[in-house]
């Protein structure tokens, strides 16, 4: 016999409207404070809301702190503007961003606390109004249009009215909890934590990976692709943000699975300084912050209008709804170890045990496009009427998602949401039906790059 179900039955309530904007973005990763920015600049009412205390998302409450290569797949030519690059230069102002020349596929390596103050002006100087630490749970549906999300902070359960909405939570939160269609793979890519860790400068050999193999059984720490990758933290020398060994198995949407994984994942970070500092014969290096969040690359998506896909990536399809540009490789994590394949033709698969393998999935004489594109209609969910998608919520294949899934990418998804959002409201339009050509244009004149 199944054991029984228990419930409990709520009474009835109502619930205050807490504030009635034009358009209502769900997530405050730079992917949604950018969308908040755009629309706010074309005369919009704009709400944010997040449920950390930072904004921020992976660049900052993750502490995933690298934006990829904006330049094309020759390094001679810039394909992604913006936002990215705006706060990329008040980042510079203030000693806390890193550049390194074209041609590495990492480009800016910043300091992710320094990120969050640079986000929370951009909300002040634009009247944003925001909800930090607060949940959605639920929201107001009536037909295919959402009327309003429900929160819960510390001020109890609250309504957020608005004629547009923006799912950039990354989980899909406001597009499942409204009943709008996603999915989930069967196998997620892994999620990570970082740690920013002092003393690594002190160790004068390969302590780090000797450890690793000689007493990770000892300590119980995972082998198999777990060397850390060690980040510099601009205007703190001698701190190294430490990505944490990849965790795989982890469904970050789910409650339960994500606190198990925040425990066990600390516990990994301190076996791995207690392996060090044994291996190294006593060479102390000390955790100075935990990660605010897990770093998640993939839980979610919405079923959009159109399902990007790896053959159109790696080919450089040209859409006429084009809206973002990109070059980092399809980059797609597992147990089985991690696969890389670039628009130049060629392919890096890196093993379990971490070993290396190179070869080419196209002839070098082929012809090798100098970006690829994300089509608007990947952040338009199916039957919605006044919602988009932002972030790691679209639409894309197993392959095309470990390709579009980085920060740089994802940034200009909420630049195009935010500008869509705010021509279906100014126009009177579904969000399908936002004209392309006027997006593209109004996007290029706030700064996007179109290609």
């Amino acid at each position: 016999m199944s054991s029984p179900v228990f419930a409990i039955t709520e009474q009835a309530r109502q619930t205050p409207v807490v504030f009635e904007a034009d358009l209502c973005i769900v997530g405050g990763s730079c992917t949604g404070i950018f969308a908040a920015v755009r629309a706010a600049r074309m005369g919009l009412k704009v709400a944010v809301v997040e449920q950390n205390t930072l904004f921020g998302g992976m660049a900052v409450a993750a502490q995933v702190n690298v934006w990829n290569s904006t330049f094309d797949a020759f390094h001679e030519q810039r394909i992604i503007g913006g936002l990215t690059i705006e706060v990329v230069e008040r980042l510079r102002k203030r000693g806390a961003v890193q550049e390194i020349p074209p041609g590495k596929r990492n480009q800016f390596y910043f300091n992710s606390a320094e990120l969050c103050v640079e986000l929370d002006e951009l909300v002040r100087e634009h009247h944003i109004r925001p909800f930090l630490c607060g949940r959605v749970v639920a929201a107001v549906r009536e037909g295919n249009r959402v009327d309003a999300v429900i929160i819960e902070d510390k001020s109890g359960r609250r309504a957020i009215r608005a004629h547009q909405f923006i799912d950039a939570s990354g989980e899909g939160d406001l597009i499942r909890r409204a009943g709008f269609a996603a999915y989930q793979r069967d196998q997620l890519q892994p999620a990570n934590l970082q740690a920013l860790i002092y003393g690594f400068d002190e160790l004068k050999g390969d302590y780090v990976r000797q450890a690793i193999k000689n007493r990770a059984a000892e300590f119980d720490y995972p082998r198999d692709n777990s060397t850390p990758w060690l980040m510099n933290w601009p205007g703190a020398p001698g701190i190294y943000n430490t990505f944490g060994a990849r965790l795989n198995g982890v469904d970050a949407s789910n409650a339960d699975d994500l606190t198990a994984t925040l425990m066990e994942a600390r516990r990994i970070h301190r076996a791995l300084l207690d392996m060090v500092k044994s291996e190294s014969g006593g060479q102390q290096l000390n955790i100075v912050a935990w990660a605010h969040a897990l770093g998640v690359r993939e839980t979610w998506h919405a079923h959009c209008l159109h399902q990007l896909t790896a053959d159109e990536l790696l080919h450089g399809e040209n859409f006429p709804d084009a809206i973002a540009n990109g070059t980092y490789p399809i980059d797609v994590h597992s147990p089985e170890g991690t696969f890389l394949r670039y628009l130049d033709g060629r392919e890096e698969t890196v093993q379990r045990d971490g070993t290396q393998h190179w070869r080419r999935w196209r002839d070098k004489s082929t012809f090798t496009p100098r970006c690829y594109h994300i089509p608007y209609r990947s952040l338009v969910p199916q039957e919605a009427e006044n919602v988009l998608v932002a972030g790691r919520v679209l639409d894309a294949d197993r392959d095309a998602f470990g390709g579009v899934r980085v920060m740089v990418n994802m940034n200009q998804t909420g630049e195009a949401a935010g500008v869509a959002s705010a021509l279906a409201l100014k126009n009177s339009v579904m969000v399908a039906d936002v004209d392309a050509q006027l997006l593209r244009d109004e996007l290029a004149a706030g700064g996007t790059i179109i290609c």
